[in-house]
C-alpha cells in the first residue's frame, strides 16, 4: 500500500496516536462495524483487525457495478483512514498545522491506492480524497477532540490492544460518538 511510506512511526508514542486516529476515523467514517480491535502490535494498516466483510467482495449475486461500488466504498475507508492517521499524529501529538506537504503526500498515496485498487485516475481521487480530508481536518482541529485523543491514545498504550467494545466504550465515554 502507498500509505505504508507515511505510516512510518518515529517511536510508540507516535503510533499510539495514528492508531487512535483511525479509531476515531471509523466512526467518523461510519465502518464502526468493520473492525474487531485496534492494537499497537500490528505494523501499518495492520493495526486495525477488520471483520472479514471488510474484505469480502466476491458475493455472486452482485452485479460488476456493485462490487465495484463496493470496492470503492472500502477504498474510501482507507482514504479516511489513512487521513486520520497522519493528521491526529500531526495536529494531536506534535501540535502543529497540517502542511502542503502532508496534504500532498497523503493524495499521492491516495492517488496510487486508488489506481491500483479501484483505477481511478488522480482527478476522481481528487473529490474522495478532498472530502477525506477536510472532515478530518475540521476534526482534529476541535480541541475537546485533541484533549479527547490524549486520552483515547493514553488508554491504547497502557492495554496494547482494544477490543472493538473497548474502542466503543472509549469513544462514547469521551463524547466522541
Amino acid at each position: 500500500m502507498a500509505e505504508k511510506k507515511l505510516m512510518k512511526y518515529r517511536d510508540e508514542l507516535d503510533k499510539c496516536y495514528g492508531v487512535a486516529g483511525m479509531a476515531l476515523g471509523l466512526s467518523v467514517l461510519d465502518a464502526v462495524d468493520l473492525f474487531t480491535a485496534v492494537t499497537l502490535d500490528g505494523e501499518g494498516p495492520g493495526c486495525i483487525k477488520f471483520t472479514p466483510e471488510f474484505f469480502f467482495a466476491g458475493n455472486p449475486r452482485l452485479s460488476p457495478r456493485g462490487a465495484w461500488q463496493y470496492i470503492l466504498g472500502h477504498y474510501r475507508i482507507t482514504v479516511g483512514l489513512a487521513v486520520a492517521n497522519a493528521l491526529c499524529r500531526r495536529m494531536v501529538l506534535d501540535n502543529q498545522r497540517a502542511d502542503q506537504q502532508l496534504r500532498d503526500q497523503l493524495f499521492d498515496a491516495a492517488c496510487a491506492d486508488g489506481h491500483d485498487y479501484c483505477q481511478l485516475e488522480r482527478d476522481e481521487v481528487q473529490p474522495i480524497f478532498d472530502e477525506a480530508f477536510d472532515n478530518m481536518l475540521r476534526l482534529f482541529a476541535d480541541s475537546r477532540v485533541r484533549k479527547a485523543m490524549d486520552t483515547f491514545a493514553d488508554a491504547l498504550q497502557q492495554r496494547r490492544t482494544l477490543s472493538h467494545i473497548d474502542v466503543t466504550d472509549i469513544l462514547q465515554q469521551l463524547n466522541l460518538v
